[in-house]
């Protein structure tokens, strides 16, 4: 397992991987190496066919603050050209697509803070949870700055064009309780609460047929911008292929001789 210097990452026994910010003194405020090692991380649980899930959380008591502002103040940042301006924001969309390809499921626990650029890290992810802690900051405007990374498009896939213009044009930030009323998170737990829950549904998406896992999640986001039709369609030819699949027949033999199924991805 390669070493990292700003994100914790481990693979569990139970085929869930956990990945995680790990800038505690700075509140996991994210450099462009952190996010560069996020995506190294990634790419080999994508590669690993021992992970099934992954958990994007963060050491500490922040999930993060969104970039480093101390960053921003160097003088070779302020006043940069738009183009330099413009290289700089691909990196971090790029990164964030790098979350988007992730082939498994992909469920954020956030805590404290959720600020900036690490909000479209979060609402990247499949689900989002929550600890009563979390407080969500788009406060993009309130340093002359617009919403980055894809935050615009994963802010409004959520919650609504309405909602989105209330968070970023404001600057105001919202408590979890709010997050989870306007849909910006799926559930929301105990404060302290949300690696461990994340993680237990991980592990209860880990026991699912992978390939039935990928390719469902993959309908799903196709659905939230297709017909019905298209949708339906698309369902009917994939199921057609995952009929073929051992793991379909296991299920169905193991369904008939009341045992548990053994899946491999097959």
């Amino acid at each position: 397992m390669a070493a990292y210097r700003y994100i914790e990452f481990t693979c569990r026994p139970d085929g869930v991987a956990v990945l995680r910010w790990n800038r505690p003194e700075a509140k996991n405020a994210l450099l462009p190496e952190m996010t560069d090692e996020a995506c190294d991380a990634l790419r080999r649980a994508a590669a690993d066919s021992n992970v099934r899930a992954l958990v994007l959380s963060g050491v500490g008591d922040a999930f993060s603050a969104g970039a480093d502002l101390k960053n921003l103040s160097r003088p070779d940042r302020l006043g940069r050209s738009a183009l330099e301006g413009r290289e700089r924001g691909r990196h971090g969309t790029d990164t964030v697509r790098e979350l988007l390809a992730f082939p498994k499921p992909t469920i954020a626990a956030v805590h404290g803070p959720v600020a900036g650029m690490s909000c479209a890290w979060a609402l990247g992810c499949d689900v989002v949870i929550a600890g009563e802690d979390a407080r969500f900051h788009f406060s993009f405007v309130g340093v002359g700055f617009v919403t980055d990374c894809g935050s615009s498009w994963l802010l409004v896939r959520r919650v609504g064009l309405g909602q989105a213009k209330r968070l970023v044009l404001s600057g105001d930030s919202i408590d979890a309780r709010e997050a989870e009323r306007i849909g910006l998170c799926e559930e929301r737990t105990a404060a302290g609460g949300d690696l461990e829950r994340a993680i237990a549904l991980a592990g209860r998406m880990a026991t699912q047929p992978p390939l039935a896992v990928q390719h469902a999640g993959r309908i799903l986001d196709y659905a939230s911008r297709a017909s019905f039709d298209d949708a339906a369609e698309m369902e009917a030819w994939t199921q057609g292929a995952l009929g073929e699949t051992a793991d379909h027949q296991e299920a169905v033999r193991a369904f008939v001789e009341k045992r548990p199924p053994r899946f491999t991805g097959s």
